[in-house]
């Protein structure tokens, strides 16, 4: 077959070309290489007014001649609820002999033990009763009755 021979020749002679290029290097102009090859330092400042600049992205925008560069940040204080706040009644299940409980998406039955995780972090929740709309539960010795939603 020529076509194998064919393109082993063709591979050889671009090999051959590249290997021959590859000794060669770009001319220099001299002294005046160094000097445009320099990299520039670049420096951000914050427009005073409209006139000094506005942000690319917002061109409308005033937030930048609103804010003083000197302003200290404003402690905030968060508000965190309590764990058993962060608790839900999501869905009761089960037989009424042995009815379910999901709590954050967690399921539990009665006298269960179980993790739940909320938005304030792992909670280890008790569950005590299960009735026909709620569920009773215990959390750091603190009891609380949860309800399914009303607006169902």
């Amino acid at each position: 077959m020529k076509t194998p021979s064919f393109l082993r020749v063709t591979l050889v002679l671009t090999a051959l070309q590249f290997s021959l290029l590859a000794g060669r290097t770009a001319p220099t102009a001299g002294k005046n290489a160094a000097a445009t090859n320099a990299i520039s330092k670049s420096v951000f400042t914050m427009p005073e007014s409209k006139k000094d600049g506005c942000d690319p992205f917002f061109p409308n925008s005033t937030r930048l001649w609103g804010i003083s560069m000197a302003a200290q940040p404003v402690a905030v204080k968060e508000n965190k609820p309590s764990g058993i706040d962060c608790l839900a009644l999501k869905g009761l299940s089960g037989v009424p002999a042995n009815p379910l409980a999901m709590i954050n998406g967690r399921t539990m039955a009665k006298g269960e033990d179980a993790e739940v995780t909320t938005d304030c972090g792992r909670l280890l929740v008790h569950c005590v009763d299960i009735t026909t709309n709620s569920a009773i539960i215990e959390v750091s010795g603190e009891r609380r009755e949860l309800h399914l939603r009303s607006d169902f």
